[in-house]
């Protein structure tokens, strides 16, 4: 090999060395941007850092939800939405609307997180206002006079005979 040939050959090398490194370099960069954007969108995901919007579920229902999305409480067609002004008095009303509402505080802070939250408030709401609902029995004020709250009667159940669950294990 000559003398000219082995210097072309590291200065080849030097080159094809040098693009490497700054390839190299490139991608630790672009690793270093993905990660911290990940971590960023896990701790927005979350909710670590971020308290929610709101205290209560008692504040959230009469501050965002029913400001949001009201529906008319009586007789509309043949559709009849029922509301308890005291729907804290209700157990099953407080169970659902204080899922939304977690759901809503995770959902918040999501980009696309309305979409499925959406979708389960479309089920929850006639399940809570609905003629079988939890206020079913309860009437609001206004044009149906004073307003009236009843609890529904607890549903009973028998205890189940001895060794019933053996068979779950």
């Amino acid at each position: 090999m000559t003398g000219s040939t082995s210097q072309r050959t590291r200065a080849e090398a030097a080159t094809e060395l040098d693009e490497l490194t700054a390839e190299v370099a490139r991608l630790a960069a672009r690793v270093a941007d993905l990660q911290h954007a990940q971590a960023e969108r896990g701790h927005a995901a979350d909710g670590d850092d971020q308290p929610p919007l709101y205290s209560t579920v008692e504040q959230w229902v009469t501050t965002y939800l029913l400001p949001t999305f009201p529906r008319p409480v009586g007789e509309v067609g043949l559709t009849r939405w029922h509301w308890c002004e005291q729907w804290w008095r209700h157990d099953e009303a407080v169970t659902r609307l204080t899922a939304l509402w977690y759901g809503w505080e995770q959902a918040r802070l999501q980009m696309t997180g309305m979409l499925p939250w959406l979708r389960e408030l479309d089920h929850q709401l006639p399940i809570l206002c609905g003629d079988d609902g939890p206020f079913r029995i309860c009437a609001a004020s206004g044009d149906l006079g004073v307003a009236r709250h009843c609890s529904s009667a607890a549903m009973t159940a028998e205890t189940a005979p001895e060794n019933w669950w053996i068979w779950w294990d």
